[in-house]
């Protein structure tokens, strides 16, 4: 069964793997996009433009703002597209929209000769792709089965991690020759063409019925009394903040880890050699993931995943030399897999309003954007603050918050457990 815009529900037949690649599609895209830029063209150029005692910081403010205005325009564009009655599709018309917009914005990136230039493009970015990617994250809600999230997410998963791996990958190559540009160029023609995959492939719902709009006050009141009835969504959200808070406060400065703090050689390549175990691991643990998700019991992985993040945070503080950090690469990959597949499929079982799931899914990027935000901003001054204590020091101090955005992560899913048994519906053995 599946829920139409209006709260119906359809019997669908059972979905097989390639539907679920097929939806996938997009997120590979996506993710290609933002792992180059992240993981190595921004700690790339920063530095080039501002120098080095100040590069944390400097990375950490792009991330900041430009994320925050994310956590903004997601959700919006989600619930714009919920509402949406164009005849191309309520999804895909968004998505193709935001993605025609993010282009030249991307291309600005490879030309900008200086910071201010640079942080307007990615900001602009921002605002281009998350208009694409709000209303995307309503086809799971959309299309695919509730026995079947599982399996669905632990696929978007999969997207998600080989897209940043790949990003990632192939801008180090370009890096390393000293070829940006094209770096650039190879990231707008991966997007473009996942965006036109997306919308051959991507299914999207019947539009809904049109419902009187009360004005923005009253909307915003009504969705705030159905987090209020429902609060483990809510909880599920400050979650899935600390989980990729200490995921990416080290993802974000690995670069510079490698490159300063082990002094390796070659640190692009190597950093795409860390990325490469710990996102292989995790493609693999979210499929196995996503089965068990759908079969035993969703916030126990969770818990597990959490667990294991606490584990490879304070492993990877007291690491000595590059063949540990990919030893310890393996606990995270693990972990990233487990709760990937575990929390996507969770959260969309616990939207307050099934009619509203982009509107919804589009509040969790409060946690993946606003995660990304607060992790490298602050994991970006401890950096620059460690560094004048010590030179050399700054570059293990993610890995110290790691760790402990981690076990909050860990903290919150007793909360959540207690809160899914005090409101609405008691929590199903596939969420226990």
């Amino acid at each position: 069964m599946t829920a139409l815009p209006g709260g119906t529900q359809v019997a669908r037949p059972r979905q097989s793997s390639w539907f679920f690649v097929r939806i996938s599609l997009f997120w590979l895209g996506l993710s290609f996009m933002w792992g180059a830029l992240n993981i190595q063209i921004i700690p790339d150029r920063v530095p080039k433009l501002v120098g080095t005692e100040f590069q944390g910081t400097a990375i950490g403010l792009i991330f900041f703002v430009g994320l925050g205005i994310a956590i903004v325009v997601q959700p919006l564009a989600g619930a714009l597209s919920d509402r949406s009655r164009v005849r191309w599709g309520r999804r895909r018309t968004f998505m193709l929209v935001g993605v025609l917009t993010a282009l030249p914005f991307l291309i600005l990136v490879g030309l900008s000769p200086n910071y201010w230039l640079l942080f307007g493009a990615i900001v602009c970015l921002q605002i281009a792709a998350n208009t694409a990617h709000g209303p995307y994250q309503g086809v799971i809600p959309d299309q695919v089965n509730p026995d079947a999230r599982g399996r669905a997410s632990g696929f978007f998963g999969i997207a998600n991690q080989l897209g940043t791996l790949l990003g990632a990958g192939i801008a180090s190559v370009f890096l390393s020759q000293g070829l940006l540009l094209p770096a650039v160029l190879a990231i707008v023609g991966v997007l473009a063409l996942t965006a036109v995959g997306a919308w051959r492939f991507v299914p999207d719902s019947p539009a809904p019925a049109p419902e009187p709009f009360a004005g923005v006050r009253v909307e915003l009141r009504q969705r705030l009394r159905e987090l209020a009835r429902r609060p483990a969504f809510a909880w599920l959200v400050l979650g899935r903040l600390f989980f990729f808070m200490g995921l990416l406060a080290m993802d974000n400065f690995l670069k510079l880890y490698i490159q300063n703090g082990l002094k390796e050689p070659d640190h692009e390549i190597k950093t795409t050699g860390v990325l490469a175990v710990v996102i292989g691991v995790a493609a693999i643990s979210s499929v196995l993931g996503g089965w068990i998700a759908d079969r035993f019991g969703r916030l126990r992985l969770v818990a597990i995943a959490a667990a294991l993040g606490v584990a490879s945070g304070l492993l990877m503080l007291s690491s000595q030399t590059y063949g540990q950090m990919l030893v310890y690469g393996v606990i995270l990959g693990l972990g990233l897999g487990l709760f990937t597949a575990a929390d996507w499929a969770m959260a969309i079982d616990l939207v307050p309003d099934p009619r509203s799931p982009g509107l919804y899914m589009g509040l969790t990027n409060l946690a993946t954007a606003g995660g990304d935000a607060l992790a490298t901003l602050t994991a970006g001054i401890a950096l620059d603050a460690f560094n004048r204590v010590q030179e050399g020091l700054g570059y293990r101090a993610p890995f110290g918050m790691m760790a402990v955005w981690f076990f909050l992560a860990l903290l919150i899913v007793p909360v959540i457990r207690a809160r899914m048994g005090r409101t609405g519906p008691r929590p199903t053995s596939a969420l226990a």
